[in-house]
């Protein structure tokens, strides 16, 4: 009968040891997974929590036309009626990287007025605007 209970012992802590293993493992995945833990074992907070950085385009007097998220697009449009989407990135609220140039934005206002090129939002969801 004591060998029966000790086989039982040993088996059954075993199983426990597994579980734990298991679930030891399965909470490092998920803290992974999203991005709660970094290499060094540093806690961040998560991306969805932070605030989006939005650029704000405004016109050559400085008032606010529109604005788009970090890393969307701008149409220009020429006189000639071509248009061209131009990836744009947030510097900081006066500053943006508009087709890998650097501008400040009122300036770069001024310079389409001066070229005869327009520049508007993208397309909301395949609505064009006229």
């Amino acid at each position: 009968m004591e060998i029966i209970s000790a086989f039982l012992g040993a088996l059954a802590g075993g199983c426990i040891g597994v579980v734990v293993t298991c679930l030891a493992v399965a909470a490092k995945r998920a803290d992974e997974q999203y991005g709660c833990i970094t290499e060094a074992g540093r806690y961040l907070p998560e991306t969805k929590d932070l605030p989006v950085r939005v650029i704000q385009f405004i016109n050559a007097d400085g008032i606010p036309l529109f604005s788009i998220p970090d890393g969307d697009f701008v149409v220009l449009t020429m006189g000639n009626g071509e248009s061209t989407v131009s990836l744009c990135q947030y510097l900081d609220t006066d500053h943006a990287e508009i087709d890998g140039v650097k501008w400040q934005l009122q300036k770069f206002a001024v310079e389409m007025e001066k070229r005869g090129i327009s520049f508007a939002p993208p397309a909301i969801r395949g609505v064009e605007r006229r």
